[in-house]
């Protein structure tokens, strides 16, 4: 008996030390890189290995400076193996989560990335650490990387734009910009410029997608292509600070369609910042650096006192333009006669870059309010040096005054009686209204009729109106069928005016005008001018917008750069002043015809 519960006991004992090494509850990690050499700009993967812990949470990791890194996820692995234990097979599982993150190299020289740190169950487990080694490409030496910036101090919070220019020497592809240098002091988003032409090519910088622009230029008297794009720098501290290098690597092709990895940046410039000054700062500042535009306009300019009034407000100018709707203070219209609505300004969406768009809504108080006032923004000028109110023009209205309605007032029936000049009017009276009123329905179903549509028909006169308004459209359609069939100048007419009307349905105006005119001058289209229009006899001002038109199409047709677009009123206004004064005519039988 004593010998089967020792047995036992030691069968127990042995089972829980299976389950206790199955379940793994001692927590491990282990980092690896996937790279221990990388280029400037490449991205390795660096994963971490848990072991026996309960969920997916991702361990900490400070990562070093000269890489930047993006954490991918977690996934679950799994894996049963058999093992041979004292003799006998046993089934181990090894389960662990493999947390990813992808890491940029931004800097070359020794890479260590410190232990990961994972807490479990109150107790630290932490990984081995990662090395490995940046390298810089070869030096792209004929090629050339600058960057412009304001020449002068730059103020915090003020928003300037960089411009990025890649002289290229050779033919390049897999550009890479990620391993630029800023400082953290500074915010800075990539942005696609305004006013270039060229070649669209699409970059990535700091987490961003932006439009480039490549063409063709000279840089020291030989001709490269060049590729451009901006920066919006963001300073958020006072000091001295380095922007750059900005550097791209990329890979280049030689004559011999050899691929080699290279790289070309930018020197770093020094940038002083200095804080806005507080001297002369306008009430309601609120931190806005930069120059504005606003416009306002409102929905209604004459109401009655209490009626809304939206009032939307569309300010442009340099952004980010943080906090713009506390700077336009729409509450200080409560002190010229208004009320406004306690939510404030609601911005629209526009998604447009330098623009935002503000409404809300206002009541005029009483009927002696003649404008709704300005919305004023003051801001600090750093072109200028110094603080300015932007405001927008003020909106003049007309306000009406409201007469109080009592019961004395109301309608109440259609039975009209006379009431006594004494008669009480805080009593309500049959008969004391003094607004017009529909009678009962009786009173309409019984009443006489003032229209019959059978006596209509019956009476001769009405038979003969009736007759005459159909009649005359038919007259009218035969008159004119016979002229187009007896006057081969009319039929002419009449023909390119449905042949002009089908070019000005396809936005074809200027070659409408000319068919049109050419009809009516008996020449070719394609040779009437600004000058022939003279010819025409219309009025002074028809002539000289029809030259303008012409003229403009002709000039563009030669390369000139001065585009002109015709007016899609224009034909007809001709074709209205050709038949007003009754121009068109054939020479045979000199009648005035419809042109």
């Amino acid at each position: 008996m004593y010998k089967s519960l020792v047995c036992a006991l030691l069968f127990a004992l042995s089972m829980m030390a299976d389950a206790y090494a199955q379940t793994g509850n001692d927590v491990s990690l282990e980092a690896e890189l996937s790279r221990q050499r990388a280029y400037v700009g490449d991205v390795v993967t660096y994963q971490v290995l848990v072991r026996g812990a309960d969920d997916a949470t991702p361990p900490d990791v400070d990562f070093p400076s000269n890489v930047r890194a993006e954490y991918l996820g977690a996934s679950s692995q799994k894996f049963t193996t058999m093992r041979s234990v004292n003799g006998r097979q046993r089934a181990f599982t090894d389960a662990y989560y493999k947390h990813q993150y992808q890491v940029m190299v931004v800097a070359e020289g020794d890479i260590t990335i410190p232990a990961a740190v994972l807490n479990v169950n109150g107790q630290r487990y932490q990984s081995n650490a990662a090395r490995m080694v940046g390298l810089l490409p070869q030096r792209a030496e004929s090629d050339i990387v600058e960057i412009e910036l304001p020449d002068r101090p730059i103020y915090v919070g003020e928003s300037v734009i960089a411009r990025v220019s890649w002289w290229i020497s050779d033919q390049t592809s897999g550009t890479n910009f990620n391993s630029s240098v800023f400082p953290d002091s500074m915010r800075v988003v990539p942005k696609t410029p305004a006013g270039l032409h060229g070649d669209e090519h699409s970059i990535s910088l700091l987490g961003e997608n932006i439009v480039s622009f490549l063409d063709q230029s000279l840089y020291q008297g030989s001709r490269m292509s060049r590729l451009r794009f901006d920066l919006v720098i963001t300073p958020t501290q006072a000091g001295e600070f380095e922007i750059g290098p900005v550097r791209v690597v990329f890979t280049r092709q030689d004559g011999f369609s050899r691929s080699t990895r290279m790289f070309a940046e930018s020197d770093a410039r020094l940038v002083s910042v200095i804080n806005v000054p507080t001297a002369g700062m306008p009430a309601g500042y609120n931190g806005m650096i930069g120059t504005y535009q606003i416009l306002s306009d409102a929905s209604n300019t004459q109401v009655n006192v209490g009626d809304p009034i939206d009032i939307r407000v569309l300010v442009a100018g340099t952004e980010p333009m943080l906090g713009l709707e506390k700077t336009l203070n729409v509450q200080s219209l409560a002190s010229e006669g208004f009320r406004v609505s306690p939510e404030g300004w609601k911005e629209l969406e526009r998604r447009r870059s330098g623009e935002r768009l503000f409404t809300t809504t206002i009541r005029a108080l009483d009927d002696s309010v003649r404008q709704i006032p300005g919305i004023a923004l003051p801001a600090f000028n750093p072109e200028t040096g110094s603080f300015e109110v932007f405001e927008s023009d003020p909106i003049p209205i007309r306000v009406r005054a409201v007469r109080s309605v009592t019961l004395d007032d109301a309608v109440v029936s259609s039975v009209q009686t006379e009431t006594s000049p004494t008669a009480n009017r805080g009593t309500l009276e049959l008969g004391a209204s003094r607004f017009w009123s529909h009678p009962d329905a009786d009173s309409i179903r019984n009443g006489p009729r003032s229209f019959s549509l059978q006596r209509v028909v019956r009476d001769p006169v009405w038979q003969g109106a009736i007759g005459l308004i159909v009649a005359l459209p038919c007259l009218a359609m035969g008159y004119v069928g016979f002229i187009l069939h007896t006057d081969p100048k009319v039929a002419a007419v009449h023909r390119a005016w449905k042949k002009a009307s089908k070019l000005h349905s396809k936005g074809d105006d200027v070659q409408a005008i000319r068919v049109y005119a050419g009809a009516l001058l008996g020449v070719e289209p394609d040779s009437i001018s600004g000058a022939d229009l003279n010819r025409l006899g219309i009025s002074n001002e028809l002539i000289e917008r029809s030259t303008i038109v012409l003229g403009g199409n002709e000039g563009n047709q030669y390369g000139q750069s001065d585009e002109q677009q015709a007016d899609g009123s224009l034909l007809r206004a001709i074709r209205h002043d050709v038949r007003k004064r009754g121009l068109t005519r054939s020479t045979t039988t000199k009648r005035r015809v419809l042109a």
